[in-house]
């Protein structure tokens, strides 16, 4: 019966992502948080069985409250608990693609809802080390006379460590690990020079802007504001080709302005509302390149 009607249980990853990607890049060019949020049930109704599936739409979750910030409350906690009841049906299936990472998941949200006894009994059941085969993976298609692909698994996994390395060193800015200013611009330039070594966004100064209007320094702060607002406003970053290349695709992605203008709508919402801010009102600069930010939106 299922042939006949030509019913299928499950989506292969390739296929996973396309249509995930189709619903967030309606939704980000303008489309209605209520026909995304249906379009992803749908998805769950038609492949109830799909892991991949359940994982990735528990992720878009996280893209529908970027690309709908003023989406109302019920809504709001309507997502965060869809996300919570997939990641742990995904992680309740055992699948060793996806169980590690749900249980990470899942450990961040016990954390962010201050259920820390239940964050830290997922985080035990993570294994303390865990190799990484992809020298070993390498060098098997190198044995097999196959370097594209030992150079796609390479330069893939370059990529995921470069970001792993950003997100330690966006940690390390929190001031309650190092509240010492030097030592917290330090890391910012370690940051702004990953970024620029492999062609990612260099989002530093706004870190830095941060640092500085915490040490009550608006004029330091403004300065940096103006050129992260001319990082976001200019031309999409690029991945240096020379390292990523053909492994992963280093041209533009228009498919990107979407979410780069919902990133600088909740910068300016941000602005405009936290009373943090509110010292850099006073400062020229800062508001010229506010209103470059608001022309961007």
């Amino acid at each position: 019966m299922d042939t006949l009607l030509q019913f299928e249980e499950t989506l292969s990853d390739r296929e996973v992502t396309e249509q995930i990607n189709s619903i967030l890049q309606s939704a980000a060019e303008g489309g209605s948080c209520e026909e995304a949020e249906a379009r992803l049930l749908e998805l769950l109704h038609r492949y109830p069985n799909c892991t991949a599936l359940k994982f990735n739409i528990a992720i878009a979750c996280d893209s529908l409250q970027m690309f709908f910030p003023t989406a109302d409350k019920d809504t709001q906690t309507r997502w965060r608990e869809l996300r919570r009841r997939l990641m742990e049906e995904v992680r309740s299936a055992g699948s060793a693609a996806y169980w590690q990472v749900a249980t990470l998941q899942l450990a961040s949200m016990a954390v962010n809802d201050g259920q820390l006894d239940k964050a830290e009994a997922l985080l035990r059941e993570l294994p303390d080390h865990v190799g990484d085969p992809t020298s070993i993976w390498a060098l098997y298609h190198l044995k097999k006379e196959e370097p594209d692909k030992a150079l796609a698994i390479t330069q893939s996994q370059l990529y995921k460590l470069v970001s792993g390395i950003q997100l330690c060193l966006t940690t390390l800015l929190n001031p309650k690990l190092l509240p010492e200013p030097e030592r917290l611009l330090k890391v910012c330039r370690a940051y702004s020079m990953m970024a620029q070594t492999f062609g990612l966004a260099d989002m530093s100064d706004g870190l830095r802007m941060e640092i500085y209007l915490r040490n009550d320094d608006p004029n330091r702060a403004a300065d940096c504001f103006a050129r992260y607002v001319e990082t976001l406003t200019g031309p999409l970053p690029c991945l240096d080709a020379d390292l990523f290349a053909p492994g992963l695709n280093c041209s533009p992605n228009p498919a990107q302005q979407a979410p780069a203008r919902q990133m600088r709508l909740l910068l300016l919402k941000g602005l405009e509302e936290d009373a943090r801010y509110r010292p850099l009102f006073e400062v020229p600069v800062f508001l010229e390149a506010l209103k470059k930010l608001r022309a961007s939106v």
